[in-house]
């Protein structure tokens, strides 16, 4: 069982959300160690975007702040890394597929297994297109949790 199929082992679980590096790298490892101790079963954590369309305005925000305070992805695993070193609480990247794809697949991944990052979502990313990301996601034991509308019902069977 994975981590995060056992944070939801009694069918519910507690999800925190947080966007890296809002308002600073130090910050956001402290905030998800609180979110922990304050109960959360699963942390998700943004890595910042600079056109967050699939976000309200105050996660727009959080990501514009992120961005000008100088966080990239590699400061967002560094984060990981710190929050390892304290935790092993399930933590998953919501993300955009840009910063994964810039960043390279493989190495993307990889660097996911390597610091215990559980899993990954993207929310523009088309159920049916989740084939190009899957097998590197797959490869480095890392969950692709993939969104589809409750109103797409065709999608859903």
């Amino acid at each position: 069982m994975t981590k995060i199929a056992n944070a939801f082992k009694n069918k519910k679980a507690f999800i925190g959300f947080l966007t890296a590096g809002d308002p600073s790298a130090d910050k956001t490892v402290e905030y998800i160690l609180a979110m922990e101790r304050a109960g959360c079963d699963l942390i998700e954590i943004g890595i910042p975007f600079s056109d967050p369309t699939a976000e309200g305005p105050v996660i727009q925000e959080a990501n514009i702040r992120a961005l000008s305070a100088g966080i990239k992805t590699d400061g967002v695993f560094d984060i990981v890394r710190r929050v390892r070193e304290k935790t092993a609480v399930p933590l998953v990247f919501l993300t955009y597929m840009n910063p994964v794809f810039h960043y390279g697949y493989e190495e993307f991944f990889a660097k996911c297994e390597e610091l215990g990052v559980d899993g990954i979502i993207s929310p523009e990313l088309p159920y049916e297109e989740r084939g190009e990301m899957l097998p590197f996601a797959a490869k480095h034991n890392v969950d692709m949790i993939t969104m589809v509308a409750p109103t797409s019902e065709e999608r859903i069977k």
